[in-house]
């Protein structure tokens, strides 16, 4: 399940990373937490995502680039049963 959730933070982050090409900027990273169903299967019933992006950039572009992610871009995350909750939040780090 730890590498399923890491699938998800993949996916999505390599869309933050394409979305901000052109834009000067460090580190991104993404920490991930889920909630499980208590009896079997014992899958996901929301996941947890906080972006951190380090550098200059408009947070405003990295939100929508997330958003966008989530919405269309993501397979893994698009490819999950649409009952699973999806919260994201994002903080900027400056360089």
């Amino acid at each position: 399940m730890q590498i399923f959730l890491q699938m998800i933070g993949a996916c999505s982050i390599v869309d933050v990373i394409v979305g901000l090409k052109n834009r000067q900027f460090g580190k991104v990273w993404v920490d991930l937490d889920g909630q499980r169903r208590e009896e079997y299967p014992r899958s996901f019933t929301e996941i947890n995502m906080i972006y951190h992006v380090e550098g200059d950039v408009p947070e405003k572009l990295v939100r929508r680039t997330i958003e966008k992610s989530h919405e269309k871009y993501c397979s893994v995350s698009n490819s999950l049963d649409e009952n699973i909750e999806i919260n994201w939040d994002l903080v900027l780090h400056p360089m």
